[in-house]
């Protein structure tokens, strides 16, 4: 039931199950935003700050990776029962407690001078985030009703990719302004505490509805699984994807998580609920979101260094060239809705993709002294194809989801997406800092076997020598291992392409729900009968 507020003119919805019976959906909406705001800011904040952070507490490229891989490692392990937690203690209770517990962790996080203690404390951050995300997206699953969840779900996944964008550029202006490296997490915190705040006050007690008990195991065998993959891939950098400290790592963990796939799917109620992939079109979905955030992710990744580092542009400027990735996604997110509605959810998402994976083989075209606007450019196609992908990608996957397994569905979706993320930088990462050494090592062959070493820990590393070898052969061989980067992850891009459009649906299956495929006109009329 609609009705509407005499005093404010605000909409409100009588829910059933909620304690206070009616939700200012706005409201709620704005709450939401924030909290999942904070804590994609988080993740993506830290990116423009790295070369700052390798110049004051030494870090070397291993421990960079993992300052970002750290809280997407744990951020993803805890997903699992973080989501069943919500449906069996309460979505609100879950979402206030998390997001605590992310102000204060980041805020201690940006007070630290060690990077043990920062990977520690990012790590830490990474659990709380897990209890946030996948809760905002339950909680719009319960109290929005069916004919305006589409819309809510539009707007929480604008701002999802809109905080991914404008962390670097927030971060940029810090930095610039003479703020110590850690004041992009104090950012982080505030936002994190306002969020609090709203949702406190705006999102309604819906009691809990899940049944069974809270299991340990499936969240041990998760953590251990992503984070000896993760340990693996991000080690090539230093020994080669050859080396038995890499690819054992990495065989390990892809061992226990498929392990993990399958004790869930006989267990009667599993925290990752692997049937959800019975349904194609949720499949669909996973695959296109956690695909594109690996690329986006990795993207972040190793143009921070190209602009900042080789081209020698400060943080705040970087910050301003990655403005078009937000531009992309403020054009992007309405024309997702209308794209879904005249052509479909899939083709959408496979345009958006597509989109992306152009915008990877653009990257190959930049060097050292490529105009500006041609890198402006293709960083609004790239977030404009992630655009089309995002929107319909979580509605699609939506759809599929029980009401009362709402959160742990949720979690699920995003656990991937959050592997997805770590995965990027990880896999990128590596490709491009191993690429790099071999080019540096090659060119250096008659140099002293120190500045040789020196050089190809890094492109910072090289610069730092002073050595004019060494300063000569950093750029060509970091452009040439960026070139080879961006190529691995259109081909992922393809991929995703690929997945999308020849996985078949039965006729059976809601993927794209009615509301998204009815005339807009007949679509109206339905709301308002809500």
């Amino acid at each position: 039931m609609t009705d509407t507020d005499t005093d404010t003119g605000t909409h409100t919805h009588t829910v059933a199950g909620t304690s206070t019976g009616t939700v200012r959906p706005g409201r709620a909406l704005l709450a939401l935003t924030l909290t999942v705001s904070a804590v994609l800011l988080g993740s993506t904040v830290l990116n423009v700050a790295l070369p700052t952070m390798q110049e004051d507490l030494g870090a070397s490229t291993t421990e960079q990776q993992w300052f970002l891989n750290a809280y997407t490692l744990t951020f993803a392990a805890f997903l699992l029962v973080a989501g069943n937690t919500g449906d069996r203690f309460g979505l609100k209770r879950l979402l206030v407690w998390g997001s605590a517990a992310f102000a204060v962790t980041t805020s201690v996080t940006g007070l630290l001078d060690s990077s043990a203690a920062i990977i520690a404390a990012r790590a830490l951050t990474g659990v709380a985030a897990a209890a946030i995300m996948p809760t905002t997206l339950a909680v719009i699953l319960r109290v929005f009703p069916p004919g305006e969840r589409a819309r809510a779900i539009a707007s929480w996944a604008a701002a999802s990719g809109l905080s991914i964008s404008l962390g670097p550029l927030l971060g940029g202006a810090l930095l610039s302004a003479g703020l110590w490296w850690g004041s992009v997490l104090e950012l982080v915190a505030l936002l994190a505490l306002l969020g609090l705040a709203a949702a406190w006050a705006w999102i309604p007690a819906i009691p809990a509805g899940g049944r069974g008990e809270l299991r340990v195991a499936p969240v041990a065998a998760s953590l251990a699984g992503i984070g000896l993959l993760l340990f693996g891939v991000v080690h090539a950098t230093d020994q080669g994807w050859t080396y038995v400290g890499t690819w054992l790592p990495a065989a390990v963990g892809t061992v226990v998580l498929a392990g993990l796939a399958v004790a869930e799917a006989r267990h009667r109620e599993p925290l990752l609920d692997v049937g959800l992939f019975r349904n194609a079109s949720f499949t669909v979905a996973a695959v296109a979101l956690t695909l594109g955030s690996f690329v986006v992710f990795g993207y972040l990744y190793f143009t921070t260094f190209y602009l900042q580092i080789l081209r020698g542009y400060s943080p705040l400027r970087t910050g301003l060239l990655l403005i078009p990735l937000s531009a992309g996604l403020v054009v992007g997110a309405p024309l997702s809705r209308r794209a879904t509605q005249r052509f479909g959810a899939r083709a959408t998402i496979a345009t958006g993709l597509a989109i992306m994976g152009g915008a990877f083989a653009g990257v190959t075209a930049l060097g050292a002294r490529t105009g500006v606007g041609w890198f402006v450019v293709d960083a609004f196609a790239l977030q404009l194809g992630f655009a089309l992908a995002l929107a319909p990608g979580t509605t699609l996957a939506s759809s599929a989801l029980p009401a009362e397994r709402a959160g742990a569905g949720s979690a699920l979706l995003n656990t991937l997406r959050q592997l997805g993320s770590a995965l990027g930088v990880a896999v990128l990462g590596s490709v491009l800092w191993s690429r790099y050494a071999g080019a540096v090592h090659d060119r250096l062959q008659g140099s002293p076997a120190s500045v040789r070493d020196t050089a190809s820990e890094s492109l910072g590393a090289a610069l730092a020598t002073g050595d004019p070898a060494a300063v000569a052969a950093a750029g060509p061989a970091f452009l040439g291992a960026m070139h080879t980067a961006a190529l691995v992850a259109a081909g992922v891009c393809g991929a995703a392409v690929l997945v999308t459009l020849f996985t078949r649906t039965s006729r059976g299956e809601g993927g794209e729900s009615a509301v998204a495929r009815r005339p807009p006109a007949r679509r109206k009329r339905t709301a308002q009968r809500v």
